[in-house]
């Protein structure tokens, strides 16, 4: 249990740490701002994800955390509470590929769109992948019956990198929708 507990906070940091280069990215490329591309440059227009969206995307994925934590330490509001995680974070994936659609903009669009695409396809890819994990959880707890022991050290892990990938979506809309 406790090397699970440490190779979790392990994931957990390279997780942090993966999307650090965005941030990077971000900072860099808006404050070099290279022949004034960072917005649209050259092609006349500036890039502008639908806001709306975009806090619909950080209420789910919010929401989904919170009802992560609370299916970690109550144990009659486990399951429930995981399978609305999990239905709150695909709706947050689902809204994600649907802004794909409609953007208007591509990664050659100036720094802001590549930042834009890469930060936010790498966290959609992440939080389907996690979700995986949340839904393999509840599935193994329903089918099988497995020990509530069990079921607590596997919604604790999976909140943990939830929680981190919900402080990434929290950075990636204040960078990408406020600051801009």
């Amino acid at each position: 249990m406790r090397v699970q507990r440490a190779g979790l906070y392990l994931l957990a940091g390279a997780v942090a740490f993966f999307f650090v280069a965005f941030l990077f990215a971000f900072l860099y490329l808006r404050a070099l701002n290279n022949n004034g591309l960072w917005g649209g440059g050259k092609r006349g227009h500036h890039v502008h994800p639908a806001l709306t969206a975009g806090i619909v995307i950080l209420v789910c994925v919010l929401a989904s955390v919170a009802l992560a934590q609370l299916g970690k330490r109550a144990a009659q509001w486990r399951l429930p509470a995981c399978g609305g995680a999990l239905a709150l974070g695909l709706v947050a994936v689902g809204v994600q590929c649907w802004q794909y659609t409609a953007l208007g903009f591509g990664p050659g669009d100036g720094g802001y769109a590549s930042v834009y695409l890469g930060w936010t396809g790498f966290f959609t890819i992440f939080a389907f992948v996690a979700l995986l994990w949340l839904e393999a959880i509840l599935a193994s707890a329903i089918r099988s019956g497995v020990g509530d022991m069990k079921l607590e050290t596997d919604v604790a892990g999976f909140a943990l990198i939830w929680t981190m990938l919900g402080l990434v979506e929290i950075a990636a809309f204040i960078l990408l929708f406020v600051v801009q």
